[in-house]
């Protein structure tokens, strides 16, 4: 009977994951006990404080543009070599 036999996708098995709302608060509570007892002993430096964004934009910024700068100062000086050999291969 090959002429009735339809085509039957596969099921999707979903699989549970197992969510303990308890253990989670656990470890978040340890977490945060951890990072206390570092900030008593002064190990713990946070290493992104207020303004740090803006200071590494600034100085990307300012690295970018010396590059755009010395890019340009190279060009011009690779276009006055190239005129300086046609100038004296014509001449």
């Amino acid at each position: 009977m090959g002429f009735f036999n339809l085509y039957k996708p596969k099921e999707y098995k979903y699989r549970y994951i197992y969510y303990d709302p308890k253990k989670e608060a656990l470890k978040e509570r340890e977490k945060q006990e951890t990072i206390a007892e570092q900030v008593r002993n002064g190990e713990y430096k946070p290493t992104i404080r207020r303004g740090t964004f803006r200071e590494m934009a600034d100085k990307n910024k300012n690295f970018r543009n010396q590059q755009t700068r010395q890019s340009n100062i190279r060009i011009v000086i690779i276009i006055i070599i190239l005129l300086a050999i046609a100038y004296f291969l014509l001449k």
